[in-house]
């Protein structure tokens, strides 16, 4: 999705004012350009802020505002991606010195502008890795490249935005604007291709063959599995805490989101449960199985039947029978198996 189109979407889903806010008015820097004197603009972010004691706070609140600004401002696809990354990376520094995230927010931005903002850009990035892919799917391997992989300017774009969202929706701001954006949807897909049996948590050596790149200088055998499980955490609590709003379900009928959570549930109870008990997957796929089950219920919970009709139109009442029909016993998830079937029928009463 083009920018261009992205500001009109701000204009329709969160009514973006054509004036800036006036915790994001600053004065406007000079665009992006190929050149030495951007090159040396750029030069104090192209290291770790960590390493650079001299940007207190102020100074990269500043820095914040500007390259909000130069995204807003600029009609360069290029220019506000490259805007985007350094105002995401600048905020990912600026949480970890501030105890009150909203607070932060609040200061800098509007705070739907900027969660709706991240949003899309977050569905943009992950809708560009499933057209990379032959069977135009999301594939386990490139969706943990993504969130690992650093630049030349030395940040991790895509593990800066599953930062940020993760940071955004654990406060009490507004979530609207995050699920305005489609991102459930989007986390639900990347949360399949985890759990796919070629994706990645299916079976014990996988982590072992997952090649990602680098991160924080290292790429050995230990360091891959850790970031896998680190990644795998941040989506389960981004999913948890978008289900409990009471219009999460209602933001998956638009495609097939809700129905792939659904089969996700059934395939988790009638065959990795299973599976696991004979050794062939890894304990982490059966807790990424139950989170799945838990994002359900929640979804379920709080939606206050607005999705029933949808739910019997699509036989989806049958997918979840026959997950709670065929359960094995051994498996040990009756409990939560059984609690979704609970919030299952208050949704349809």
């Amino acid at each position: 999705m083009k920018w261009v189109t992205l500001l009109k979407d701000f204009k329709e889903k969160v009514g973006l004012s054509q004036a800036p806010a006036s915790g994001s008015t600053t004065p406007s820097s000079p665009p992006f350009r190929e050149s030495s004197s951007n090159a040396n603009y750029l030069s104090p972010f192209s290291q770790d802020f960590s390493l650079s004691p001299s940007r207190d706070k102020h100074e990269l609140e500043l820095d914040f505002k500007r390259y909000w600004e130069e995204f807003r401002s600029s009609t360069s696809e290029k220019e506000k991606e490259k805007a985007l990354n350094w105002t995401v990376e600048i905020f990912c520094r600026l949480e970890k010195q501030h105890k009150n995230v909203s607070q932060l927010i609040s200061m800098l931005v509007e705070t739907h502008i900027f969660s709706f903002v991240v949003g899309r850009a977050f569905v943009t990035d992950i809708e560009k890795l499933k057209l990379s892919s032959k069977t135009r799917s999301l594939e386990a391997e490139k969706v943990l490249t993504f969130f690992s992989e650093t630049t030349k300017d030395g940040i991790r774009p895509g593990g800066n935005l599953l930062h940020a969202v993760e940071v955004l929706v654990s406060g009490p701001i507004d979530k609207q604007s995050f699920l305005d954006s489609g991102i459930l949807c989007c986390l639900i897909h990347i949360l399949n291709s985890l759990l796919a049996p070629d994706g990645g948590s299916h079976s014990k050596d996988t982590n072992d063959n997952v090649e990602l790149p680098p991160v924080d200088g290292s790429n050995n055998a230990e360091t891959r599995p850790v970031r896998q499980l680190e990644v795998e955490g941040s989506v389960v609590h981004i999913m948890k805490a978008l289900a409990s709003h009471p219009s999460a379900a209602q933001s998956l009928i638009e495609d097939n989101s809700l129905q792939l959570l659904f089969q996700m549930v059934a395939n988790g109870s009638l065959m990795v449960f299973s599976q696991y008990k004979e050794g062939l997957v890894p304990l982490h796929a059966i807790q990424l199985h139950r989170h799945a089950m838990q994002i359900l219920g929640l979804l379920l919970a709080n939606d206050n039947g607005c999705t029933a009709s949808y739910i019997r139109r699509h036989h989806l009442i049958k997918v979840l029978l026959m997950a709670v029909k065929d359960f094995n016993p051994d498996c040990g998830i009756l409990p939560t198996l059984w609690a979704l079937w609970t919030c299952f029928l208050n949704v349809l009463n």
